[in-house]
């Protein structure tokens, strides 16, 4: 579990409890017998820890406790367990874990929701470019909508097999205007929607991040090297940087590569163009056919026909 989802079930419990008290304090207004019986309760418990109290003994008044209680507070108008510990989330108890049949500890599903709630908010990843949102009626021949349609196949296929694709990286060349964002877009989101810890960025933005933490002593790089999906879109657009550009982006692919971790590239730069501006060292890394699947996108520029 993240420590921003730790935070959140911390802050839930937190939430939670100061609702609970407030709710103790309204009925002991009106009734304080029920503050009463909580403190019977609390002596109970207290009892049965220092061994003062069996477990057949302490069952047995903490039974008749909770039936007083209950009643009293159905007699007020109210749910009879209106003064029980409040959950958002009965299974995991706002823990965000549950365990399974074997004793392993898992994320609950709530925690799941929430873990891709955060990754979404902290992305830049759009709710329009989805493989739900795919239309074939953008496409101006038979031919580019036949190569549309294959290559939203390919990539539902490859994000079905993450985190651990038989090839765990993917090159989307081509020239502009020919959808290749919108299905990195699509591949990052559904990565997301399968619980998958994505990454989407620009090269642009990319570099400038590690820019900005060489000023900030931060260490920049390393979300995009330890993400379970990265997609790095605009390869070839971000400023050369000497000592920085190129050796930012071959450690990226080296580190990830060396952890069998999935990276998706999108460029404009065929395979001749990359090895002319990241030289040979990075480009191999690029089109290394035993760990990256290479698509290239031919045909009409689709921004020009969809307005």
């Amino acid at each position: 579990m993240t420590n921003e989802l730790k935070r959140y079930y911390s802050d839930l419990r937190e939430k939670n409890h100061r609702a609970l008290l407030r709710r103790i304090e309204e009925c002991g207004k009106k009734n304080p017998r029920l503050l009463s019986l909580l403190e019977e309760r609390a002596l109970v418990m207290k009892q049965l820890g220092v061994g003062s109290l069996t477990p057949a003994n302490a069952k047995s008044r903490i039974g008749a406790i909770g039936a007083e209680r209950r009643n009293l507070l159905i007699s007020m108008g109210l749910p009879g367990n209106y003064l029980e510990t409040i959950y958002t989330c009965p299974r995991c108890k706002d823990t965000g874990e549950v365990s399974d049949e074997n004793g392993q500890t898992r994320l609950c599903t709530c925690a799941l929701k929430k873990q891709q709630e955060q990754m979404l908010a902290g992305s830049r990843i759009n709710e329009r470019e989805t493989f739900d949102r795919f239309s074939e009626g953008v496409y101006p021949t038979d031919e580019q909508k036949k190569q549309g349609l294959a290559m939203k196949r390919f990539c539902e296929r490859y994000v079905a097999a993450l985190p651990k694709p038989e090839k765990p990286n993917l090159l989307i060349v081509g020239q502009s205007g020919l959808g290749k964002s919108f299905f990195g877009n699509a591949i990052a989101r559904g990565a997301i929607e399968k619980g998958v810890a994505t990454v989407k960025t620009t090269a642009y933005q990319c570099v400038q991040s590690i820019l900005n933490g060489i000023d900030t002593r931060e260490d920049a790089i390393a979300p995009y090297l330890s993400a379970e999906l990265l997609v790095l879109d605009d390869l070839g657009t971000e400023a050369m940087v000497p000592n920085i550009t190129v050796e930012t982006v071959f450690r990226i692919l080296n580190e990830r590569a060396a952890a069998f971790l999935p990276t998706v590239l999108i460029s404009n730069l065929n395979s001749e163009e990359l090895y002319e501006r990241y030289g040979e060292r990075v480009a191999s890394r690029m089109i290394d056919g035993a760990i990256t699947s290479i698509v290239v996108l031919r045909g009409d520029n689709l921004r020009t026909r969809v307005r």
